[in-house]
């Protein structure tokens, strides 16, 4: 097994200061990970028992505060959009050449959308790729109704025909 990455002094300093501030989410987490390999020298297995996480968790925070110092225990972001292709204002923009045609009545097909989105970005992209940046913006399918709703069957069936008697 190998041997832990010693942590430099200054590195200790740092951890010292920031314990007596206040701490937000998993910033508290974080810390302890550290502070319990400097304190008690417990190893990556203890530690991650304690904080109920992955040993490789522990080794990467400590790894990350090793080279990074407080920052890496205050500023881990979760969540987003890490695979995005546009942001969320270069999608509204986007879709503002499109909006014009769709409000207009006439009908628009999401594989013109694709096609344009490929054309921009370089590169081939899956139809749901579309799918999911309409709904994104509150786009929503709407397809025109295939009969009036006061349609006679009867009436257009006799008009085909011949039968229509006009008085």
């Amino acid at each position: 097994m190998r041997s832990a990455i010693s942590i430099p002094e200054n590195r200790r300093s740092e951890l010292n200061d920031f314990r007596k501030s206040k701490w937000a989410g998993f910033e508290f987490q974080r810390f302890l990970c550290v502070w319990l390999r400097l304190e008690l020298s417990l190893s990556p297995k203890e530690i991650a028992r304690t904080l109920g996480w992955n040993a490789n968790t522990v080794r990467l925070t400590q790894r990350n505060f090793i080279s990074h110092g407080i920052n890496a225990l205050v500023e881990e972001k979760r969540g987003g959009r890490r695979r995005q292709l546009l942001t969320i204002e270069e999608e509204k923009s986007f879709l503002a050449s499109f909006e014009c045609v769709a409000n207009s009545g006439s009908m628009l097909v999401a594989n013109e959308i694709k096609v344009a989105l490929e054309k921009r970005l370089g590169r081939m992209v899956h139809k749901t790729t579309v799918y999911r940046m309409l709904r994104r913006h509150g786009w929503r399918k709407v397809v025109p109704r295939p009969t009036h709703p006061k349609h006679n069957k009867e009436a257009a069936n006799a008009f085909k025909k011949g039968a229509l008697q006009i008085k």
